[in-house]
């Protein structure tokens, strides 16, 4: 997923979570690099940067969209 730092703030404000609710910790150095406690604004050009930051996956459908961990939040809008 390589979206630019409009289109996460679309799928963000869609899923109903913030930047920091979708920030990947572990396995990144993201929480050394200080975004963990970093505005929205930074961790969301952080993520347009480098995607490894975003948690995923990612579900997007007309129903809405959802980030599916636990992979069976899926089904809330299949």
């Amino acid at each position: 997923m390589n979206y630019s730092a409009d289109k996460l703030r679309q799928l963000f404000g869609d899923a109903g979570l913030t930047a920091r609710d979708a920030l990947r910790l572990r396995g990144t150095d993201a929480e050394e690099r200080g975004l963990k406690d970093a505005s929205e604004d930074a961790i969301i050009a952080a993520m347009a940067a480098n995607p490894a930051y975003v948690e995923r996956p990612f579900v997007e459908t007309d129903k809405g969209v959802r980030l599916c961990r636990p992979q069976d939040r899926v089904h809330e809008i299949l």
